[in-house]
C-alpha cells in the first residue's frame, strides 16, 4: 500500500475509534480507556486490543463485534482482529468478536 493510502487509512481508523461510543455512556473507546493497543500494517491489517469495562455484559460484546464490522468497511482494510485483555473468559470474547 502506498504511504498516502496508509496515512489515510490510519486517520480513518482513528476517527472511527474516536467517535465510537462505549455502550454504557462512558465516552468513546479512545477516551474511556477501553482501547489498549492499535496497530495498522502497510498491508491493511488492523489489530486492536480492548479491555471491556463490563466483562459480563452482552451489549459490550455485541458493541465490540459491531466496531470490528465497521472497521472492515473502511477502504483499504484487508482484515481486522480484535484482542481482548484483562477479563475472565477472554478467549470466548475473542472468538465471538472475530468470527
Amino acid at each position: 500500500m502506498k504511504d498516502k493510502h496508509l496515512r489515510s487509512l490510519k486517520v480513518r481508523v482513528i476517527q472511527v475509534l474516536s467517535k465510537w461510543q462505549e455502550p454504557h455512556g462512558e465516552g468513546s473507546y479512545k477516551d474511556s480507556g477501553i482501547l489498549q493497543a492499535l496497530e495498522i500494517s502497510e498491508h491493511g491489517e488492523v489489530n486492536f486490543a480492548i479491555h471491556p469495562k463490563h466483562p459480563h455484559c452482552p451489549c459490550c460484546l455485541y458493541d465490540a463485534s459491531q466496531l470490528r464490522t465497521k472497521l472492515m468497511t473502511l477502504k483499504h482494510v484487508k482484515s481486522v482482529y480484535c484482542d481482548v485483555v484483562g477479563i475472565p473468559g477472554k478467549e470466548r470474547w475473542i472468538r465471538s468478536i472475530n468470527t
